[in-house]
């Protein structure tokens, strides 16, 4: 029931272990890729009572002298001051550079947390520790670290400061499941679902065929669908850590995603947005016959199968939506470039869409012309 994934980027080579149980495995394994006496774990204050405790534990008994630093994680809270208070924490336990910071829990830990770990001192070792099925099958592996900015105008800037540091290892116990409620649970098939449009078409079937025994705990299937998944996009960052390429492919739903997600009255978690940007990249894929209809019914299909949603949750006008769109980070020459997938396992980048296909795409979704219409 173990799998091991091995990654291998510019930045570092690393493993992936994937076990139930495997949590108490992190202090031996620590010790075999960041030896040293002493060790902070960052941890989402929602897990630290079970999943931060054991992962102590596990440090302490392989010889670690633990220090521990709880983190709001919210993306409210996923800001420059979130990382200072760990340099801070860092600095009066005196950590020196060989010391590892060990991040324990969904993926705004992990990027705070590891955009800690690449600064400190100009960086230290890194291990991620993902509770979260989100994290597991995505935000834990490839490196990105970072926060969100505000910018001058416009927006709230996600992930507009930050950098890659690969971790020394990523290790995956999917009994830290079992304290995550249903929803965060299907946020995470949502990320799996774009790993499978973009490169995995049997993915899709598998996701969809998993769905009850992931929901309902089934050690086996979550760990087989954990390491497919990974290993999607394993393969994507091996070939661009940095996103000059075919990493941007990753990126599915996202553009569509970052303008909702942070709309206070929609009310929704990343893995939602998500999913309701793919309907909408998708919908951008057919009418631009990149797609076919049938093969875009099923992208959808498999969405509202995992009990994600297809629309806004509350219409709300396309204008901000819009304006929205043009600030994200993927705008190159002042030309928006969305991942469309041209059939299940196969996307593309393109920056040709026009803007009458983009907002049908809104529409498509819930999206009005204008408030109140």
């Amino acid at each position: 029931m173990k799998h091991v994934i091995d990654v291998t980027t510019p930045g570092g080579a690393y493993p992936i272990h994937i076990e139930p149980g495997g949590l108490t495995t992190l202090g031996g394994f620590t010790r075999s890729v960041a030896p040293a006496g002493r060790v902070l774990v960052v941890v989402d204050e929602r897990v630290a009572a079970d999943h931060g405790v054991a992962a102590e534990a596990s440090l302490a008994s392989a010889g670690y002298e633990v220090t521990r630093h709880v983190l709001t994680a919210t993306e409210e809270k996923k800001t420059l001051d979130s990382v200072r208070a760990i340099y801070d924490t860092q600095l009066a336990a005196r950590l020196d550079r060989r010391c590892p910071l060990v991040a324990v829990g969904g993926g705004i830990t992990g990027d705070v947390g590891g955009f800690a770990a690449a600064t400190y001192l100009r960086g230290v070792p890194l291990i991620q520790v993902p509770t979260t099925l989100l994290a597991m099958v995505d935000a834990a592996i490839g490196g990105k670290t970072g926060v969100n900015h505000p910018r001058p105008e416009g927006p709230l800037g996600k992930n507009l400061v930050g950098a890659f540091w690969q971790p020394r290892g990523v290790i995956v116990d999917p009994r830290t499941l079992d304290t995550l409620p249903a929803r965060h649970l299907r946020c995470g098939l949502a990320e799996s679902i774009k790993h499978a449009v973009i490169a995995d078409a049997g993915l899709l079937e598998l996701i969809e065929s998993s769905v009850d025994a992931v929901l309902a705990g089934d050690d086996g299937v979550r760990a087989s669908l954990i390491a497919r998944s990974a290993q999607v996009k394993v393969d994507i960052v091996e070939q661009d850590e940095r996103e000059a390429g075919v990493r941007a492919l990753l990126n599915l739903g996202h553009t569509f995603a970052h303008a909702i997600e942070p709309v206070p009255e929609q009310k929704l978690h990343h893995g939602e947005a998500v999913a309701i940007g793919m309907c909408a990249a998708t919908q951008c894929a057919v009418a631009t016959k990149r797609l076919t209809t049938d093969e875009g019914a099923a992208i959808v299909a498999a969405i509202t199968a995992c009990g994600l949603p297809a629309t806004l949750p509350h219409a709300m006008p396309m204008t901000p939506l819009l304006t929205a769109m043009g600030y994200d980070k993927k705008v190159a020459d002042g030309r928006l470039r969305l991942v469309l997938p041209v059939a299940i396992g196969r996307a593309v980048v393109a920056d040709d869409v026009p803007s009458d296909v983009i907002a049908a795409a809104w529409r498509s979704v819930g999206a009005t012309e204008a408030a109140g219409s």
